[in-house]
């Protein structure tokens, strides 16, 4: 019986590498990581206010995390995420310009998402604006 059961462990372990890699979004050298700072709306005064406790789930988003695949435009975190979205990377962003990013979704009703990255500015940490139902901001690392 151990015999059988070592021989079946490689084809265990290989499944076990092969879930988590399905799980986990792999992050490329180009990729960015960005921690959301804040989470605000617009008021029906056209005000911009920060989002509070018990509004909504994103009342526990600051300090989470996504990832941005620069070359597809693809985000995925708890909070952010465009699978099954049409994105178009508008600017790959450079020494002068943003990188920015619009999704759009068609499922029933239209939603859209703008997510620009000032990497063009100095420093480790890139600020970014994600435009949606509500207004993330926060900072990118490459």
């Amino acid at each position: 019986m151990n015999t059988m059961l070592n021989a079946l462990l490689p084809f265990r372990s290989a499944a076990l590498i092969a879930a988590m890699f399905t799980v986990l979004p792999a992050h490329g050298a180009n990729d960015l990581t960005c921690t959301i700072s804040g989470a605000s709306e617009v008021s029906a005064t056209g005000t911009l206010d920060p989002l509070a406790g018990g509004k909504n789930y994103y009342e526990t988003v600051a300090g989470a995390e996504f990832i941005v695949q620069r070359d597809s435009g693809q985000m995925m975190g708890r909070f952010v995420n465009n699978t099954g979205w049409k994105i178009t990377v508008i600017d790959t962003g450079s020494a002068q310009a943003s990188y920015k990013v619009l999704s759009v979704r068609k499922s029933g009703r239209v939603q859209s998402q703008f997510f620009e990255v000032r990497v063009q500015d100095k420093g480790d940490r890139k600020p970014f604006v994600l435009v949606a139902a509500e207004v993330l901001h926060g900072t990118c690392t490459m």
